[in-house]
């Protein structure tokens, strides 16, 4: 099985994961250990059934359904890595036309009514079979994917919330990736990729986090908190 934090606090959950959103316990006696350290600091766990493979399985269904119950727009994607490499963030995704999981994804909205924006995240077994992992209630990195592509769901919210006519909706473009570059580069390091092969997937992805080639100033600001960030490393040292 999985455990996770309810809310995940880097400065508490770190101890038990490092970078990882979740654990993996193979025991009675290893659940009952995070158990009770997870206790005394105040973190609350979440038990998960262990769904095998990698996290290239982690499919998921973005969605924004309006105060009627209607499905306004919608689009399915996949992780492509993320790091660390096992129960990691997510570093590269790609838009996907999977019909189980945008129809699965239809389906617990209709049965539970959820109603705004929702991500519900998937994993895919080795069979084939879709597992419900988690239901996500709010807006995400995955929209920037999505609004590149056409399916813009913050801007046909806001529209709605203001009374506006809805932006014209597009549709999902079944390969086109999002990457975190510098994050993606240690994914693809640690799982045995080669440079060239993180430079080909930077370059063609369509979004891209904290990086822009048309606005050199947000590599500019990166730089700068690097720098500043060392230059206090240095001082609480000496």
């Amino acid at each position: 099985m999985l455990v996770k934090p309810v809310m995940r606090q880097l400065a508490v959950w770190q101890p038990f994961a490092g970078h990882a959103k979740a654990v993996q316990v193979n025991s009675f006696n290893e659940l009952v250990d995070i158990w009770q350290r997870a206790s005394n600091s105040g973190t609350q766990l979440l038990a998960q059934q262990l769904i095998p493979g990698d996290e290239t399985r982690i499919e998921s269904y973005h969605a924004y359904v309006d105060e009627n119950g209607r499905i306004v727009a919608a689009f399915t994607g996949r992780k492509v890595r993320t790091y660390p490499v096992q129960f990691g963030q997510s570093t590269a995704l790609e838009l996907t036309v999977e019909e189980d999981v945008a129809r699965m994804g239809k389906e617990i909205i209709d049965q539970t009514g959820l109603c705004g924006v929702t991500k519900l995240d998937f994993k895919r077994d080795v069979d084939g079979r879709l597992y419900l992992l988690e239901v996500n209630p709010r807006f995400n990195l995955w929209h920037h994917l999505g609004a590149v592509s056409g399916i813009n769901l913050p801007a046909l919210v806001y529209a709605d919330l203001i009374g506006v006519q809805r932006p014209a909706i597009g549709s999902a473009v079944p390969g086109l990736g999002w990457s975190k570059p510098l994050e993606d580069l240690r994914a693809v390091r640690a799982s045995g990729g080669s440079f060239a092969s993180w430079l080909r997937w930077t370059v063609n992805a369509r979004a891209r986090s904290g990086v822009s080639i048309d606005d050199p100033l947000l590599i500019l600001g990166w730089v700068m908190r690097r720098m500043r960030r060392a230059a206090a490393l240095s001082c609480s040292e000496q």
